[in-house]
């Protein structure tokens, strides 16, 4: 077992299932202390549980003074808690759109705010967002969710200016078709599971769906580890090749 994350403290939203879950599955593995914020107690007895509401800024304020007391300090924050939606802008309801824009957004920016002010008095640290291809290009039904993902990715510049004279770095990571249950969920109700992963593979260049501990787990170790010291304020695309253009 290797130690990338030995003697840091982590804490990552929304990380009892999903893509979350692979990130805190890798973090892990490197020898981090993790804390998890999320709706839904994860299954993983070796993680520190907070039951959070990522858009009840209380409730920002209460879990990060307790992983101060209990852990010491925080070093790494990963805000991935997010929702989806898909809807015509023109079918779209202003009431699911600001639902959208307040876990994907404003959870992320009252993570940025708190996180900045705990890693300010304590020498640094690194904030990572969980963004999306979306967030760098338009998608058919997803007026909601782009300017969601659009806007974490413009938040993290902003965050990196500004914590850049206190040692913070602020990246934002840039999912494309990652494995998870919420994806095997939209096949089947597209479906066939099975044409539709076929479909899917025929026009991701790699010919691969992402895996959430490898793919994801490993781009969140390594903007969390001193690897990458000298990276903040850019968008980390892990995404098979989508966004680059169809395969011939």
């Amino acid at each position: 077992m290797s130690s990338r994350l030995e003697g840091k403290v982590a804490l990552v939203t929304g990380g009892a299932s999903g893509l979350g879950a692979g990130i805190v599955e890798r973090y892990l593995e490197e020898g981090a202390s993790v804390w998890v914020a999320d709706l839904d107690e994860p299954t993983d007895t070796r993680v520190r549980f907070l039951h959070m509401d990522v858009r009840d800024e209380g409730a920002w304020q209460a879990s990060i003074a307790r992983i101060v007391s209990e852990s010491g300090s925080l070093h790494v924050l990963v805000n991935n808690a997010g929702v989806f939606s898909s809807a015509p802008v023109d079918q779209a309801s202003v009431e699911d759109f600001r639902r959208v824009l307040d876990v994907n957004l404003v959870g992320v920016f009252l993570g940025c705010k708190h996180g900045v002010r705990s890693m300010k008095g304590s020498g640094g640290g690194s904030i990572i967002n969980l963004s999306s291809v979306t967030g760098l290009r338009g998608q058919l039904g997803g007026a909601a969710y782009c300017a969601s993902k659009g806007g974490v990715k413009m938040l993290s510049k902003a965050v990196a200016l500004e914590g850049a004279p206190h040692g913070i770095r602020c990246n934002s990571i840039h999912p494309g078709i990652i494995e998870s249950p919420m994806l095997r969920a939209a096949m089947r109700a597209g479906g066939s599971e099975a044409d539709m992963e076929r479909h899917i593979r025929g026009y991701l260049p790699m010919g691969a769906i992402g895996d959430p501990v490898t793919d994801i787990g490993g781009m969140a170790l390594f903007l969390a580890s001193d690897d990458s010291r000298y990276v903040t304020g850019t968008e980390m695309v892990v995404d098979g090749g989508m966004i680059t253009g169809l395969p011939s």
